[in-house]
């Protein structure tokens, strides 16, 4: 629809980026895509409601893709040849989420609580003294389907939760998880144990935890 996307502000500042649109949005308000580089691709399937989100490309060769009926508030920021993909059917409430030189995936049906952040990257680099190398180079994050993390969880870089999954409000997630497990890590602390999620409801308020 060509008035609702005339609602989003796309700032392009470089050369041959692609920017996909959805014919049908179910809400639009306060959104805005600023690009700064060349190569970039955004695709925003059908049906998504964005509600004050701010879309960050920086640098070249970066790729996002959202699919249908996704609910999105926040920050999504790539940088530096960066991918994200998020699956049909997820919420995402207030999170910023960075992918730097690596990629961000989130499967289909995940509900993301308010404050969550996830990085691929520690932004400052770390050198061996004897070497010059860095050792804390980027990492992939992989959240599969049907993952639920509460409030102000972090996902750090080279993470895996399993599908299935729930990881507790103000856990910081540093390893991988077994599908259908709940989760607790706090620094100093740890918790695990079996469970299901019902994915069903996957569109509600993204600000509960």
């Amino acid at each position: 629809m060509a008035d609702a996307n005339a609602q989003i502000k796309v700032t392009d500042k470089g050369a041959n980026n692609a920017v996909s649109l959805p014919r049908r949005w179910k809400l639009l308000r306060n959104s805005q895509i600023h690009i700064a580089g060349d190569n970039n691709a955004i695709t925003i399937g059908e049906n998504c409601r964005f509600d004050d989100l701010t879309i960050v490309i920086k640098g070249n060769n970066n790729t996002l893709r959202v699919g249908d009926n996704v609910l999105g508030t926040g920050a999504f920021s790539l940088t530096g040849s960066g991918t994200l993909m998020i699956g049909d059917n997820s919420t995402i409430g207030r999170c910023v989420m960075t992918a730097y030189k690596s990629t961000i995936s989130i499967g289909k049906d995940c509900m993301f609580a308010q404050g969550l952040e996830i990085r691929t990257t520690d932004s400052h680099p770390v050198f061996d003294l004897n070497t010059r190398k860095r050792i804390n180079g980027d990492r992939d994050v992989v959240i599969e389907d049907y993952v639920w993390c509460g409030a102000r969880v972090t996902v750090m870089k080279g993470a895996r939760i399993a599908k299935s999954s729930v990881v507790a409000l103000g856990s910081i997630v540093t390893r991988q998880f077994e599908p259908f497990s709940s989760n607790r890590r706090i620094p100093g602390q740890g918790f695990e144990e079996r469970c299901n999620v019902d994915a069903k409801d996957s569109q509600r308020d993204p600000g509960g935890g």
